[in-house]
């Protein structure tokens, strides 16, 4: 697909929930983002003003502009971290509507096992945030902001992780399968973590934004799926061009008609 591609796929799922109409699936979330936001915003508030305190002592307006900056990716980061945990059901629940509408049928793995294994996947994935967050705080001090640069883009990197984590998760992919899926697709992967990222920084959209990158990640996976099948052939769930289903990719829904070309949605 390419980096563009990757990098409009939060967009699209923008546009393809408003031409859908599926306004309704985003209420919930909404409400849950607007305090999540909140919450996220004040904490990285109060922590940049306890970092720059000499700095807005001596120079007030150096200082705010530092802090005002630093708040925002510090906030964005923080929503981009719980988002996923405290919003997934939703999240998921539409990335399912969205495929059964463009496929007619979308795989489930079982209840307890999927529910297990989201479990076990989120806290690996919350200690690679942590990870991350805490390698971009180290780096800053020491790099006139180069750590801060390096934190946004491990965290575009794991938006995109959030973001395919909801096609893989109902095709039963083990936690290397979907990093291992991502390296496979690194401009898809780069332009659509950029893209979500993007998207998150555009003012108050990020209240809104999970469930467009979600969305956008369903649309974009299906694409892929869809060029890389056998016209008429009965293709595993999981398949690229030229390669074999990616390792801990498990049997999914067979494709039964042609591919769908969904790049104008």
């Amino acid at each position: 697909m390419g980096l563009f591609r990757g990098f409009l796929a939060p967009f699209r799922g923008a546009i393809y929930v408003a031409r859908e109409r599926m306004w309704r699936y985003l209420l919930a979330p909404f409400v849950l983002n607007v305090a999540l936001g909140v919450t996220t915003l004040v904490a990285a508030s109060r922590f940049w003003r306890r970092e720059f305190a000499e700095t807005l002592a001596s120079s007030p307006v150096v200082g705010w502009m530092s802090v005002t900056v630093m708040t925002a990716i510090g906030g964005v980061f923080l929503f981009i971290l719980l988002q996923p945990l405290l919003g997934a059901i939703f999240y998921d629940r539409l990335a399912e509507v969205v495929e059964k509408r463009v496929r007619g049928e979308s795989p489930k793995a079982p209840f307890f096992e999927s529910v297990g294994k989201a479990l076990v996947h989120g806290l690996l994935k919350l200690i690679l945030y942590a990870i991350a967050f805490g390698v971009g705080l180290a780096l800053t001090p020491f790099t006139a902001g180069f750590g801060s640069l390096v934190g946004v883009g491990l965290g575009a990197l794991f938006l995109a992780y959030d973001g395919f984590d909801y096609p893989l998760a109902r095709r039963n992919a083990t936690f290397a399968g979907k990093w291992a899926y991502l390296a496979r697709n690194p401009g898809l992967t780069i332009g659509y973590g950029l893209g979500s990222y993007a998207l998150y920084l555009v003012p108050l959209a990020f209240l809104v934004a999970p469930p467009f990158a979600a969305v956008g990640a369903t649309l974009a996976y299906l694409e892929t799926e869809s060029k890389g099948a056998p016209r008429g052939a009965g293709a595993r769930v999981g398949a690229v061009p030229g390669k074999a289903v990616p390792e801990g990719v498990g049997e999914g829904v067979a494709e039964t008609h042609s591919p769908i070309d969904i790049s104008a949605s």
